[in-house]
């Protein structure tokens, strides 16, 4: 890819209009960079949070996510870690001179690397950058070499390894000592974030000296001037001790045990002080919860370390090695969690901490010595790193969400490899995607305190804040009395005509996939794929209740898309760390969830009775039940699935509140199984005469897993999903708490279509006898609005400033004095029959085998493992036909906040998936075989 492609100057241009008619205000545009593109990135918008980005200062986008930044030895360049996409060729350091706005050209990571977050660092002494990156073992070969933890060294325009392989999988960034130790060494430490080693090398030959343990997950690290000492940052906390109560951070037998609280979230936090010099850790010192960025302010004795979980900065005192303080950054009246430090640098002269706040996309200003917050400066989305000119007038902000997600450019399209599909075409130029990133780097003058004011008040608009001691009173405001009940009070705790919400999650469907030829409705025919034959209930839900055409996923994976669905918020290790341990979609790492808490949590903080059936539940993996289509004949002669389920989840406060008959995430069990299993439940409850308040279920099979052979195919899969809400809705409408009861249905992401308004727009359904019936609710929503709604209904405390600030689903509901419809909904049958299954590959041809055995190669063991891209156009074409073009997403006004693995990355050999299910393979895997040899492709 040519530079012109990774690099853009921004045109700032004026007001981005939005669904629900929100709009940014205008901005400056620098002159366009010398050799790059000028045009198609907007300063201004509002994202899946509801937040509006204005960011200060002269920007620069990327074609990538900006993940570490730092001012050169040439005081005019600024060098900036940008991560690849997917498809592009390799992440790089882009060298940009920034007074011209001019990029000075782009060095390519070895070995196909991906930079460690915050990974680039000036080296003190010799005039270069170093870089930590995973990347292939120098010298390695073949497909799929050997890849690890290292170091490169960036002077001027080249690059040079420093280290072979020092760690696996997850890196930190490195830092680098001024001086030479009484050894003679000039040594750097680099955190081994997967191995819990600190990691140190002679920076001068590359030698890996040492690996020192650390705590769980360390990320950020100090040293000394002179090499001797070092600190660094523990995610997840100590080492249990005896008596401690403790998860595990990951499925694997061997992941890390983690210290947690009874809400089974990680709660405990720690720096780790390192003799370098005998190469032995001295100090634990327990800190704010997600410790990520750390400073050291050597003269001063202090060290600064950000709590990413705990909106808090840490403030040890290096002579002692204990806590000196900590500072609570609170600049608004609605003290709640979510403002996220990530990244701190402190000025010259040591009187000025800068901290960016990914939650809120600000820069905290805040006096180092005494905490005072100065003010605010805003961002682009979620900044990530920074760092301050030699002579403290300047500040570089890199933001590694930037402006969103962007169209492919004709170049990107044509490259060899750029965006391949498996099936013989291409992402066509012009097209959406939403893993096609756009960080930002922001340029900013160091403000004044007038313009640090107006900064301020510009965060706090664009966050939907009121600013501490502001004229503007709180947002989270006392339940008043004598208050007539309505279905969504306007307050916590008013009265409610809700005693009984059901919330339901589902799997990765857009709107337009399933309710674009909904004619009243912002939608596009041409692209649903699920209609009124395969999807019937979903119509009818919609055209009877409310249709919600303007609703969004925040998150765009599994892996944040139940976080979001469930707690309003996402942490910095869900974004960043947990590759190699987890994929925290389901309660099986206690480091991803944010201090906020679940919305269980506040339930039954509130005093509510909670049930939950099957999410974050983990994942089932009871034996006898792999046979999907076994199960569907079980279930069409009458089985009841009695005592053949026993989910344990391993978040014990989930498992507290289980229906333990219930299965968590498989696609093994049909949906329409899990209708049944719920059913007898609700019939449990009408015999006692009583309901929880607050019911969670999880209808994972609208997943689909491709045209895999032996399974259903994707029209059954989302008929299967479909029939089981049309059940549960029907028998919740006939029972007799239905006169006080709102059903709420979200997808947990959009992952897995296209959509004509944006790849984040998805299915939402809100059914209750106090629905405004049959009317068309164009507000936008996202899913902390779901979440905003259920406390409002249930009297419960927001998780997090996300959830605070949400539009809730109001507009759809009734008001005070007017009259409920208690008509219960009656489920229909798909015309698509649930039990449909795929032919074996022997009986395909052309592109339909080879979307076969492609499925068949990949893993719908555990949720998102197939590879997301391939899989949708594989779902696309069985749909519409192999000769139909695979559209793209037209429009993208937001994009994912995780980290999605790339295509290959997502593979798994079908003996390691049947190792990890506990069965055999079927005989397609010997034609996958044969297909990778080429002994097959007709």
């Amino acid at each position: 890819m040519g530079s012109t492609n990774r690099f853009r100057a921004a045109a700032l241009l004026t007001a981005l209009a939005l669904p629900g008619g929100s709009t940014a205000g205008p901005e400056r545009a620098p002159a366009p960079a010398a050799g790059a593109r000028a045009g198609g990135a907007r300063a201004g918008g509002v994202i899946t949070t509801g937040q509006r980005i204005t960011p200060a200062g002269i920007q620069t986008v990327f074609t990538g996510r900006v993940e570490g930044l730092a001012f050169g030895a040439d005081p005019d360049e600024l060098l900036v870690l940008v991560q690849a996409n997917r498809g592009a060729p390799a992440s790089v350091v882009s060298r940009i001179g920034w007074r011209e706005n001019r990029l000075r050209g782009e060095i390519p990571l070895p070995g196909g690397g991906s930079p460690g977050l915050q990974g680039i660092r000036p080296d003190p002494v010799a005039g270069a950058m170093v870089v930590s990156y995973v990347g292939a073992e120098p010298g390695s070969a073949g497909a799929r070499p050997p890849r690890g933890a290292q170091l490169a060294t960036v002077r001027g325009d080249s690059v040079a390894r420093l280290t072979g392989i020092i760690g696996r999988t997850e890196v930190g960034a490195a830092a680098i000592a001024r001086g030479k130790s009484p050894d003679g060494r000039r040594r750097a430490v680099v955190p081994l974030t997967f191995d819990n080693q600190l990691a140190v090398v002679d920076v001068e030959t590359g030698e890996l000296l040492k690996k020192v343990p650390t705590g769980i997950a360390p990320f950020g690290a100090v040293i000394d001037s002179a090499g001797t000492v070092a600190y660094v940052t523990n995610w997840g906390g100590r080492r249990p001790r005896a008596g401690d109560l403790t998860a595990r951070a990951g499925q694997r037998a061997n992941s890390d045990e983690v210290v947690v609280d009874a809400r089974g979230i990680a709660s405990t936090a720690t720096v780790t002080r390192v003799d370098l010099v005998r190469g032995v850790a001295t100090h634990t010192i327990p800190v704010g919860l997600h410790p990520t960025a750390i400073v050291w302010d050597e003269a001063r004795g202090r060290v600064y370390v950000a709590a990413g979980n705990e909106d808090a900065v840490t403030v040890i005192d290096s002579r002692t090695d204990e806590v000196a303080r900590t500072i609570r950054i609170a600049p608004f009246q609605d003290a709640t969690p979510g403002l996220a430090p990530t990244a701190l640098v402190l000025s010259p002269d040591g009187g000025t901490l800068y901290v960016t706040l990914g939650g809120i996309n600000a820069v905290a200003v805040l006096d180092a010595a005494t905490g005072e917050l100065k003010g605010l400066v805003p961002t682009a989305w979620y900044p990530d790193a920074i760092a301050i000119s030699a002579d403290g007038k300047t500040l570089a902000v890199g933001a590694m969400l930037g402006i969103g997600s962007g169209t492919l450019t004709e170049e990107q399209a044509a490259e060899p490899g750029g965006r391949p599909s498996g099936m013989g075409e291409r992402t066509p130029a012009g097209t959406g995607f939403v893993h096609n990133y756009r960080g930002a780097v922001n340029v900013i003058p160091v403000p004044g305190e007038a313009e640090l004011g107006a900064y301020t008040v510009a965060v706090a608009s664009n966050a939907g804040l009121h600013l501490a001691g502001g004229s503007s009173g709180r947002l989270l405001l006392p339940a008043r009395a004598g208050i007539a009940p309505r279905a969504v009070p306007e307050r916590p705790g008013e009265p409610s005509a809700i005693d009984h919400v059901v919330y339901i999650i589902k799997e990765n469907r857009t709107y337009d996939q399933l309710l674009g030829d909904v004619r009243k409705g912002n939608g596009d025919p041409d692209l649903t794929i699920y209609g009124p034959s395969v999807t019937p209930n979903h119509h009818r839900l919609a055209e009877q209740f409310v249709l919600l055409d303007n609703f969004y996923a925040t998150g765009g994976n599994s892996g944040d898309g139940h976080q979001w669905a469930t707690q309003a918020n996402e942490t910095d290790y869900a974004m960043w760390g947990f590759t190699g341990r987890s994929y925290p979609f389901n309660g099986t790492d206690p480091i991803a969830p944010a201090w906020g808490g679940f919305l269980w949590d506040a339930a039954l903080a509130a005093g509510k009775q909670v049930m939950i059936f099957g999410e974050y539940a983990g994942n089932f993996r009871g034996s006898g039940l792999s046979d999907r289509l076994g199960n569907l004949a079980a279930y069409r002669a009458g089985e009841d699935f009695a005592g053949r389920i026993h989910q344990v989840a391993p978040n014990r406060r989930v498992d507290s509140l289980l229906a333990h008959e219930y299965p968590g995430w498989t696609l093994s069990i049909p949906d329409v199984v899990r209708a049944r299993l719920f059913l007898k439940r609700l019939d449990g409850w009408e015999r006692a005469g009583t309901m929880p308040n607050l019911v969670i279920v999880h209808l994972p099979c609208d997943h689909t897993s491709g045209t895999r052979p032996g399974t259903s195919t994707p029209a059954a899969f989302v008929a299967d999903n479909d029939l089981a809400l049309g059940q549960i809705v029907q028998g919740l409408s006939h029972s007799r708490f239905w006169k006080s009861m709102a059903i709420l249905v979200v997808e947990d992401d959009a992952q897995a279509g296209v959509d004509h308004v944006d790849g984040h727009r998805t299915v939402a359904l809100a059914v209750s006898p106090y629905i405004r019936r049959g009317s068309v609710d164009h507000t936008w929503y996202a899913q902390q609005s779901i979440l905003k709604t259920i406390e409002l209904m249930l009297g419960l405390r927001p998780l997090s400033v996300f959830d605070l600030t949400a539009t809730p689903l109001s507009a759809s509901f009734m008001g005070p004095g007017e009259a409920p419809d208690f008509t219960p909904y009656t489920a229909v049958e798909p015309r698509q029959s649930i039990y449909e299954a795929n032919p074996p590959a022997t009986a395909l041809r052309g592109p339909a085998r080879r979307a076969a055995l492609r499925s068949q190669r990949m893993d719908f063991l555990d949720v998102d493992a197939a590879p997301t891209d391939e899989l949708n156009r594989i779902l696309w074409h069985t749909a519409k036909g192999w000769e139909t073009p695979y559209p793209g997403v037209k429009h993208s006004l937001f994009f994912p906040m995780a980290v999605d693995l790339a295509d290959e990355e997502r593979e798994t050999e079908p003996e390691a998936a049947a190792e990890r299910a506990g069965s055999h393979t079927s005989a397609a895997a010997d034609e996958t075989e044969m297909l990778d040899s080429g002994k097959t492709d007709r």
